[in-house]
């Protein structure tokens, strides 16, 4: 797989990252006070022009009240439907 911002799995992975967020009601300025970032990296990372720091997408999914593993499983389930 290339490491490209670009690759189609991983703007999967920023669209499933930004559906998490809303669904937890957080908006990206409480989303980046949480992470101790900037607002501008939070909305930069879901246009796709950050890589998503595998650390951050841990505290990404804390601050959702989500499982880390299950945001893999959904992103893996997604995948399968795209591609079948």
């Amino acid at each position: 797989m290339s490491a490209s911002l670009y690759h189609v799995d991983y703007n999967d992975l920023r669209v499933l990252l930004r559906s998490v967020r809303v669904k937890a009601g957080l908006t990206q300025v409480q989303m980046a006070e949480t992470l101790g970032v900037g607002q501008s990296y939070v909305s930069k990372l879901e246009r796709g022009e950050n890589f998503v720091d595998v650390l951050l997408y841990v505290r990404w999914c804390q601050a959702c009240s989500i499982k880390p593993g299950a945001v893999l499983d959904e992103l893996l389930d997604r995948t399968v439907k795209l591609r079948n």
